[in-house]
């Protein structure tokens, strides 16, 4: 700066000796004392510009300062609201992942209670034609066969395979034994005669024309019907 200011101030001097009177002239003691002044005014002026340009120098010092501190807020500010963001977006998609696991639960619901009801329909559909072949079955028949709990013997005979029966036609308490492949059948008084052999009236025993075989009789009636036997 002070080069700057010995460069300007020589070339003033140089500008102002291009204006300076003759030789003869300048003796002048007035014209002496004036230029004396202009060259103070021209220092004077010279030095506050010097002045203000080391204060505009030292305010854009502090200015560049400042600038760089409130940059390094900025980023400061900047990661800040970078990781606030980041969160927000994580609670964002947490968010949207429980809302889809329920919206899958109560979808879930519905297709459980859906199948609920189609269930319990075809139950009650079950029910319904169930009842309606028991209420058909009981309109043609008196008995019906529910079940069959065990195996019980009451009676054992010589022959390895054979049937015994009541007449489903009466009321008739007398019970029919029947071989596989003859022409006799035995018949007890009751159920219990023909369980206990000591048990009296005897058997009485009844000799038919033809002989049956297998073991599809039915005694309906006081009758015996059977397939006759192949000769």
């Amino acid at each position: 700066m002070t080069v700057a200011l010995q460069e300007a101030s020589a070339v003033l001097v140089l500008f102002l000796a291009a204006f300076l009177p003759p030789p003869q002239c300048a003796q002048d003691p007035a014209m002496v004392h004036y230029i004396y002044q202009r060259f103070q005014v021209l220092e004077q002026g010279l030095e506050k510009c010097t002045q203000a340009t080391r204060a505009y120098v030292q305010e854009f010092r502090e200015f560049s300062k400042n600038v760089s501190v409130m940059l390094g807020r900025c980023q400061t500010y900047t990661s800040e609201y970078k990781s606030a963001v980041n969160n927000l977006v994580l609670r964002v998609e947490r968010a949207q992942r429980e809302i889809d696991y329920l919206e899958y639960l109560r979808e879930a619901d519905m297709c459980i209670e859906s199948e609920e009801k189609t269930l319990a329909e075809k139950l009650l559909q079950e029910a319904e034609e169930e009842q309606k072949i028991r209420t058909l079955l009981n309109a043609s028949c008196d008995n019906m066969l529910v079940g069959i709990k065990s195996l019980k013997i009451v009676k054992k005979t010589m022959d390895t395979d054979g049937s015994w029966m009541k007449d489903t036609g009466s009321n008739s308490t007398k019970v029919y034994l029947i071989g596989p492949r003859n022409n006799i059948v035995w018949e007890f008084a009751n159920m219990r005669a023909f369980v206990e052999d000591s048990t009296k009236p005897a058997p009485r025993k009844l000799i038919l024309p033809l002989s049956w075989q297998g073991s599809g009789q039915a005694i309906y009636k006081g009758f015996l019907f059977f397939q006759p036997r192949d000769f």
